[in-house]
């Protein structure tokens, strides 16, 4: 039974529909023992029979408007239903209608519960639009020891997604940990799915740090974490391993509420095939990035210590034109998996071409809207839209709310300035201005001045000189309405276009980035006048560990990787290798990542890899990775 059914008064919470990202059925546990006031001698006619029956059939527009109908005709109780039809609202997805009925309901002075309920509901709809930080900052406003028991739990559930969103994870999971004091029985399993879940998102390096750093309590999670990673593609080893970690920890509740279901996943994920493909164009424009993916790809296969039988690996040269012929033949020469294409062409050719008898691994996404989807294809691109989104949504983070748009204007950078304005607006920013400049023209001041309104400055001055017929001495001045500015661009546009936003005046603004501004090849002379510019890239370029590693050693040495404009290709070719057995474990396990080189990747319902990368700024002309 759904929590939202529930009707106690001050009841403990109830169930919730277990979504990792964003849960929406413990909202109504806020709205359980809030029922309406009635006369004791009135007979006990549910009012709400209705409303719960919708509910109950999932329809949640329809229960909406039915609290709300109740509080047209219940003025006493109109606050309680209108809480209860926000909630309705965000159960059926609908968050600017919920949004505008939380904002438009007026709670009596003196009724701090239904106060606290409509806080905690402002800060879960701040989640959903993209705004955690804003979230965490209602919510620890309300005292956690003033909060009523039946809220508690609702409180740690958000706040600990608030915490999470920003990849604060230590305070994520002692929220997660606290939220377990103040569930129900059927909660307290979903929680702690919620805090496996929570455990597997962070990263590998994050984790070994939080062990050395954790109470008992906390390490005892992390370290079956860890376990888990290790070993989940070896059931027997996974079993004896587990059996040391209970004897450290009796009784520990994960024992019984996640070790099964995570033994039986073990024994779900697949191995390592026998044969893999490795199908790239090896001889036409984009060979030299093809050599890239291949040289990174078999270095991870050399320096394979997972302990999984090892691949044969069999290199193919396909490209659009002939990728059909050439998978047909990797399939008749006892491929098992097969990794590429690199061409988007191919990758769309692939996606139509039906039953798939072995599964691919595509190097690239096709941009259909998602309207192409095949079962047994998974995409993995370095998506430039991606990144862009990202940063949106690191900048709405950091409390921005107004931005200026600078891009190319070519393909690609309409491309990432359409994906970052879209996700921008979603999450409630503003844009002021956006423009773009000719990469071929080298006229940077021009859009620069546009962007920042320095244009109309000289014109209003030269005008007035006009008028007046006198020498004015007078100095341009910028808009100074805009909080930051988001600027695409590769790195000899980027040295050229950042010093003219300094020299008009805007070198206090942010500028914020995608990990196209750096070359990947460290250059401070060269790369001085990006100080400041905040951007994102991959682990592999940013990650002092990763750069210190094996594999990267090798590939410095053997092939100059360090110094060579395809970096991040090699990294690609490195995760291309290793995600082939993580594949069925993301699907599996909605919500988890794989640590990878190219970011933290997971696999959507969409069959397209998702990557998050990490923060960083220009210091001193060189990369500095930021918590």
């Amino acid at each position: 039974m759904r929590f939202i059914e529930a009707v106690e008064l001050f009841s403990p919470m109830y169930n919730r529909a277990m979504r990792f990202l964003i849960p929406i059925a413990i909202l109504f546990s806020l709205l359980t023992g809030c029922g309406p006031v009635r006369d004791s001698e009135e007979p006990q006619v549910d009012p709400e029979l209705n409303a719960r029956q919708f509910l109950q059939n999932g329809d949640y527009i329809a229960a909406a408007d039915e609290y709300l109908a109740l509080a047209e005709r219940d003025e006493t109780n109109a606050a309680t239903y209108r809480l209860k039809a926000t909630a309705a609202y965000i159960e059926a997805g609908d968050y600017d209608q919920a949004l505008k009925i939380l904002q438009n309901t007026e709670i009596g002075a003196d009724d701090s519960l239904q106060d606290t309920r409509q806080r905690i509901l402002n800060a879960r709809l701040n989640l959903e639009f993209g705004q955690p930080g804003k979230a965490r900052e209602q919510l620890l406003a309300l005292p956690a020891d003033t909060i009523p028991a039946s809220l508690r739990f609702a409180y740690h559930d958000i706040l600990a997604r608030a915490w999470l969103a920003d990849s604060e994870y230590t305070n994520a999971l002692e929220q997660r940990l606290t939220a377990s004091d103040f569930a129900n029985d059927k909660q307290l399993q979903q929680n702690y799915d919620s805090t496996w879940q929570l455990l597997q998102a962070i990263p590998d390096e994050k984790l070994d740090e939080l062990r050395l750093t954790s109470d008992e309590t906390l390490r005892s999670w992390l370290e079956l974490s860890s376990i888990y990673r290790t070993y989940r593609f070896d059931p027997e080893k996974l079993d004896y391993a587990i059996d040391s970690w209970i004897q450290r920890y009796p009784g520990h509740p994960a024992f019984t509420s996640i070790v099964p279901s995570i033994k039986n996943r073990s024994e779900q994920f697949v191995e390592r095939p026998a044969k893999i493909g490795l199908l790239l164009p090896l001889s036409n424009q984009y060979k030299s990035a093809s050599i890239a993916i291949r040289d990174g790809f078999l270095a991870a296969w050399y320096f394979d210590n997972s302990g999984q039988q090892q691949s044969e690996v069999q290199v193919y040269d396909a490209n659009s034109m002939n990728i059909i012929e050439v998978y047909q033949q990797a399939v008749a020469d006892g491929v098992e998996y097969v990794i590429g294409p690199l061409e988007k062409t191919a990758v769309e050719t692939l996606l139509k071409y039906g039953n798939l008898p072995v599964p691919v691994l595509a190097l690239n996404r096709v941009d259909n809207g998602n309207e192409l989807k095949n079962a047994q294809l998974i995409e993995f691109g370095l998506s430039p839209e991606n990144e862009a989104r990202q940063v949106a949504e690191i900048a709405m983070t950091d409390g921005h709310l107004l931005a200026l748009i600078i891009t190319p204007d070519n393909n690609w950078g309409q491309r990432v300035a359409e994906s970052f304005k879209e996700r921008w607006l979603e999450v409630g920013g503003a844009v002021l201005e956006q423009v773009s400049y000719s990469s071929e023209l080298k006229d940077y001041a021009t859009p620069v001045k546009k962007v920042l309104n320095v244009d109309s400055s000289e014109a209003r001055i030269s005008e007035l000189r006009n008028q007046l017929n006198l020498r004015i001495h007078s100095q341009e001045r910028r808009r100074q309405d805009a909080d930051f500015i988001f600027a695409a661009a590769v790195p000899d546009e980027a040295r050229q276009l950042l010093p003219q936003v300094r020299f008009y005046h805007a070198g206090d603004l942010p500028i914020y980035s995608t990990s196209h501004i750096f070359s990947g090849v460290y250059d401070r002379a060269r790369d001085t006048d990006m100080n400041d510019v905040l951007f994102i890239d991959m682990p592999w370029i940013l990650d002092t560990r990763r750069q210190l590693s094996l594999i990267q050693d090798s590939l410095n040495r053997n092939f100059s990787q360090d110094k060579s404009s395809y970096r991040r290709l090699y990294a690609m070719g490195i995760d291309a290798y290793r995600l082939i057995p993580e594949v069925n474990r993301l699907r599996l396990e909605k919500g988890s990542i794989y640590s990878g080189e190219t970011g933290d990747l997971q696999i959507g319902d969409d069959n397209i890899i998702k990557r998050r990368l990490r923060r960083a700024q220009f210091v001193e002309g060189k990369p500095v990775l930021l918590n």
